[in-house]
């Protein structure tokens, strides 16, 4: 028996990081269901309430610290506890950070490779980047409070979904005495909003590039891009600092200069570093839509933040502008299987619900919106690894005027 184990875990030691996204997903949840079966009650309760929450703590204190900051920008590699306490940025009980580092190596965050000598992991340099470092950032800024506070504001109100953002389990958390909705409070504390920006940046690109399964040049073709006119192609409706529409861009780079458009808030605009031929501007979706009869009109991630009612106004303030028989609608978002609903997909429709009485969708519920709103579907896109999907419609010819 001791030989057969030997076997599994050199099986599961050589398993090869370089796994494209839809074989990293697939044999990641096998080893979570294999790590929920041999785990006892108990073992696995003391994980979740008190080794990952630690964890989490350790690598945010790293952050304060600027320690991972520091070993990235060294290059890497092994440290003695004592070149390790040089590179924090602020002092340091250097056994306060041996107690620490030794919790990580059990996080798998960083190695023990002797006495008192660390080295870095992909994951640890990672942290020693702006992005990586606010997006976890995010979490304690946002999410971990939130969700401790889940089970009291669902018995307050009763167990009923939440209905609008001014009354969630985010607005009852005590780090926001003010019980400010989520943008709001982004708003209000501007190392909230990038955190916020990040995370959004980071699941975008983490996330398949939503051209590579959606066939794009079925609405993109020489009659689009005639004589080079500026006529708008593609409006990216709040499309963060640009990542989508760049992707439009690599895979179309004969588009007409402004024939691309970038839309935020102004404050998220102003972070945007796109390509000159992309045209970003502020624009606030509960308005109008000023750009008229673009060939595309695209939203990833938008309306999972939001109940219906709000839904239903953001895509119909599109309608307006649609040239009809021409322009499309493309959501890129999550479609809730009937069975089977993934991990992303599951946590993710908790997080939109607890930060913003928003939630994931399943078709027919997109169907639904999408027909009150004047939208009929052509067809689901769905991506690679079983997690977003690319909703194309059109207005329906039987609700024109």
């Amino acid at each position: 028996m001791a030989q057969s184990i030997q076997k599994i875990i050199s099986a599961l030691d050589s398993i090869p990081a370089e796994l494209d996204g839809k074989e990293r997903t697939q044999v990641t949840e096998a080893l979570r269901r294999t790590l929920a079966r041999l785990q006892t009650p108990f073992e696995r309760s003391w994980e979740m309430m008190l080794l990952h929450p630690l964890v989490y703590a350790a690598c945010q204190t790293g952050i304060d610290l600027d320690l991972w900051k520091g070993w990235y920008a060294s290059g890497g590699g092994q440290k003695s506890l004592a070149e390790v306490v040089k590179m924090c940025s602020k002092d340091c009980d250097p056994n306060l950070l041996r107690r620490l580092l030794r919790l990580l190596v059990i996080g798998n965050v960083v190695e023990e490779t002797g006495p008192d000598t660390f080295e870095a992991t992909v994951f640890s340099l990672a942290m020693g980047e702006k992005s990586l470092a606010m997006t976890l950032e995010f979490g304690t800024h946002h999410l971990l409070q939130a969700a401790l506070e889940i089970p009291s504001h669902l018995a307050q109100t009763a167990y009923q979904e939440p209905t609008t953002a001014d009354n969630t389990a985010y607005t009852k958390m005590g780090s926001n005495p003010e019980k400010l909705a989520f943008f709001a409070r982004c708003r209000e504390r501007p190392e909230y909003g990038e955190s916020f920006i990040a995370v959004m940046s980071n699941t975008t690109a983490w996330k398949q590039n939503w051209t590579e399964y959606f066939d794009t040049s079925t609405l993109v073709d020489e009659a689009v891009i005639e004589n080079g006119k500026t006529t708008p192609i593609l409006v990216d409706v709040g499309g963060n600092i640009g990542l989508d529409i760049t992707r439009f861009l690599e895979k179309h780079p004969n588009v007409p200069t402004g024939s691309l458009v970038l839309q935020d808030t102004s404050d998220t605009i102003a972070m945007a570093k796109v390509d000159p031929r992309i045209r970003a501007m502020a624009h606030d979706f509960f308005q109008p839509q000023p750009i008229l009869g673009s060939r595309i009109y695209y939203l990833h991630a938008i309306l999972h933040d939001w109940a219906d009612s709000q839904a239903l106004q953001i895509i119909s303030n599109l309608v307006p502008a649609f040239k009809r028989g021409y322009s499309k609608l493309l959501i890129t978002d999550i479609v809730i299987p009937p069975k089977g609903a993934g991990t992303f997909q599951a946590t993710i429709d908790v997080l939109m619900m607890t930060l913003l009485a928003g939630g994931e969708r399943t078709e027919a519920t997109w169907t639904k919106l999408l027909n009150t709103a004047g939208f009929k579907i052509v067809k689901v896109w769905p991506d690679a690894r079983g997690i977003e999907c690319v909703i194309e419609a059109e207005l329906d010819e039987e609700s024109s005027e």
